[in-house]
């Protein structure tokens, strides 16, 4: 009797190319492996894999927690937009239990309100006790947060703003607003 080589386990990429496989996508097409840069396994989706919308949910599902490119810009958004809303009912629900912790649900505002994103982003700091204009600004149709730039940060940043934050995060989900950070990218200074 032979002995049999024992078997060898996958590895977690392995794992995540066959279930994309199993999910209809062509191994030929896909990429999984572990970039070191990025801290997780990206998969990158190209266009020989022969994805379309209908294989999201399947992806969603096979790539768990691990970052998902397409390498066709619209496929990507259009990914990212699902994924997105997929999340946006467990989000909104976490949003909405740490403003009323906060004691900040209660007379939140309405986008509706309000005839400019502008004027809504006041309010927003307003009601996080922010002072308006403060830290908040718009860029295109999206609020990004952008507070003073200082050399050293206060020592008390991260409090100051959390509310904010915490507002702002609950309108852009709750109203599908785009918000933003400002980092390295340069964004135009209007108001």
């Amino acid at each position: 009797m032979m002995d049999q080589a024992p078997e060898v386990p996958m590895t977690q990429e392995q794992v995540i190319e066959q279930r994309l496989v199993k999910c209809g996508l062509k191994a030929g097409g896909i990429s999984v492996k572990y970039e070191e840069d990025l801290q997780s396994i990206e998969v990158i989706i190209g266009p020989a894999a022969r994805a379309n919308q209908g294989h999201f949910e399947c992806i969603k599902d096979a790539a768990a927690h691990e970052i998902v490119t397409f390498e066709d810009g619209a496929m990507y958004k259009a990914y990212n937009d699902y994924t997105s809303e997929a999340a946006r009912p467990q989000m909104l629900e976490s949003l909405t239990a740490t403003l009323r912790e906060r004691k900040l649900l209660q007379g939140f505002p309405e986008r509706g309100s309000f005839q400019s994103l502008g004027e809504f982003a006041r309010a927003l700091e307003k009601h996080a006790g922010t002072k308006p204009g403060a830290a908040l600004r718009v860029d295109g149709d999206g609020i990004v947060f952008d507070p003073p730039h200082e050399a050293n940060l206060p020592a008390d940043f991260a409090a100051k703003y959390s509310d904010l934050l915490s507002v702002v995060m609950f309108a852009s989900v709750r109203d599908h607003i785009s918000f933003g950070f400002i980092g390295n990218e340069a964004v135009s200074p209007d108001r």
